[in-house]
Formats: structure tokens, sequence, C-alpha cells
């Protein structure tokens, strides 16, 4: 409580400022994976599976949501998203999801 702050208060503080981060993507998966073990004292195990989790977690968002449009999700398009683990690809996977008509409209690369 050095600056008049209980530790509790700037824990939760803390937390709440990460998950905003998280929400938001606008950090790469490996910064918010560093500064959520920074802030939870996470061993390097504990990260790799967090992240992984994490990853996992938005590619069968992004499945899920292709089947409940009723779209034919492929095993090419299964194995694709299943296997990817770069925020970014998926995050942009999960936005086309909504709008796509064909599974592998996900797959073609946006305008330069």
């Amino acid at each position: 409580m050095a600056i008049g702050v209980a530790p509790e208060a700037a824990i939760a503080d803390h937390k709440a400022h990460l998950n905003e981060i998280s929400r938001r993507d606008s950090l790469s998966l490996d910064d918010v994976v560093c500064l959520r073990a920074m802030a939870g004292n996470w061993t390097e195990e504990y990260m790799q599976g967090w992240a992984a989790g994490f990853a996992e977690g938005r590619a069968t968002a992004v499945l899920r949501l292709l089947q409940g449009r009723d779209i034919e999700v492929t095993g090419n398009t299964w194995e694709r998203v299943t296997t990817c683990s770069d925020l970014a690809t998926l995050t942009r996977w999960l936005k086309l999801a909504t709008t796509v008509t064909r599974a592998e409209d996900l797959f073609t690369e946006p305008p330069a």
C-alpha cells in the first residue's frame, strides 16, 4: 500500500485491463500471454497451454459459426482452421465466418 492503493485493488485493476486488451485483440497472442503471465506469475508450461487453449477456442468459434449458418465444413477446412495458432488470422476468419457463403472463402487473401 505504498502509494495508497490496496494490493488487492491494484491486482484487480490490472487484471481488468488485461481482460480488456484481450477482448479487443489489440495485442498479439504472444503479448497477451506474456502480460497475463506476468500478472499471474505463470510458469512457461502454463503460458503455452493457455495460448494454445485461447487459439483453440477461437478456431472452434469459427467452425461452429459456419456450421450454425449451415455452411458445409470440409475436412480440409476443419484441418486448416484447427491447426492455426495465429490469433490475427483466426480473428479475421471469425469475422468472415459471419458473411461468407462457402467455408473456402475464409482463405481468400484480403485486398492489399
